[in-house]
């Protein structure tokens, strides 16, 4: 773990504290590619292109987080997901293949997974997300389709594709909170999929986003990038779905419909590689190194608005929140931690 240490908020956002606290979580021999947190059990899971998967334990202070499990996969770890139901249980991903690993062992070090789906994609999985009742994993492959597991048998319960799905790489995959089952997924076809359980699906599409602050910065607007969709979250409640878009903006939909709500410029002067949901409201990152904080507005009906905006030193691959605290895994073998939002 390295020393903690602070970081300057650009003033682009007014309303942005003006420190942010930086810490290291170190344990990785190569690049950190994803992350899962378990809020509930203030634990945070991560996967490398070592080859392993690592649980750390962050219920104690930034500085002295510790990795606690690690699980070697035997390949590059694409996804991580942990189960909010089944506190057992680590999944992850690598290549065509889903894992599970049984955590009531003993072994600091995993050799061998409890269960395995051998091929369960044809193509990388990008994303694992598990439903809230723990029952059902959802898996985002690059072949466009997004699967669906049984956790209590390990087979393959349903497969979404066809004419209401992607026809390019399935890049994410979200399912709703709420007593309302849902399913979104996002595709670098430049759409939102939203998914019944049964298989029917509604396709939205989005179209390159001309408001005049889109993706304003250093590198000026992204007019020539297409709406690529390369991440998907749904805000707190359900009601509402994020996206995060090639063109270097975030569109805000609603969850039923699929309508566009909102379309949130100003933060990125590039693609919008990840978003997520936290309880202050949305945090984004971009290809441009920068880290976007947008507030969630008082006024019903009102767009999220920019609150911070800072720079990160490496390319970001994944985010994930967890007891007021944001990881960010980045081209490097660490993880960074930031806290100070909402102060």
């Amino acid at each position: 773990m390295a020393d903690a240490e602070e970081m300057a908020a650009s003033p682009s956002a007014p309303s942005a504290p003006g420190r942010l606290l930086r810490s290291t979580l170190r344990g990785h021999r190569a690049s950190v590619l994803c992350l899962a947190a378990d809020p509930a059990r203030v634990r945070l899971a991560s996967g490398s292109s070592d080859g392993t998967c690592r649980l750390w334990d962050l219920r104690v202070a930034a500085g002295a987080v510790r990795s606690v499990r690690a699980a070697a996969v035997g390949g590059e770890v694409s996804a991580v997901a942990l189960s909010a139901r089944d506190e057992h249980l680590l999944l992850a991903a690598s290549g065509c293949d889903l894992v599970g690993f049984d955590l009531r062992s003993e072994r600091v070090l995993l050799q061998e997974p409890a269960q395995r789906v051998v091929g369960l994609a044809a193509e990388e999985i990008n994303q694992v997300v598990v439903e809230p009742s723990g029952a059902t994993a959802a898996v985002a492959e690059d072949g466009g389709a997004v699967h669906l597991v049984d956790l209590h048998t390990w087979q393959r319960e349903r497969s979404f594709a066809g004419k209401h799905g992607h026809r390019s790489i399935c890049s994410s995959v979200a399912f709703r909170p709420g007593r309302t089952w849902g399913l979104a997924s996002g595709g670098l076809d430049a759409t939102v999929c939203l998914w019944q359980r049964t298989g029917k699906g509604r396709q939205v599409q989005l179209n390159v986003d001309t408001g005049d602050e889109s993706g304003a910065g250093a590198a000026g607007p992204q007019l020539c990038n297409p709406p690529w969709v390369h991440s998907v979250a749904y805000m707190e409640g359900g009601e509402a779905l994020a996206a995060a878009l090639g063109d270097g903006s975030l569109a805000l939909l609603d969850a039923e419909s699929g309508g566009v709500l909102h379309r949130l410029r100003g933060g990125h002067a590039s693609t919008v590689c990840q978003v997520l949901s936290t309880p202050f409201g949305l945090m984004s990152a971009g290809n441009d190194c920068h880290l976007c904080s947008w507030t969630s507005a008082s006024e019903r009906g009102a767009p999220p608005r920019l609150s911070l905006r800072a720079e990160h030193p490496e390319k970001v691959n994944w985010l994930a929140w967890s007891d007021g605290r944001l990881f960010v895994a980045d081209l490097s073998n660490n993880i960074a931690c930031y806290e100070g939002f909402g102060c």
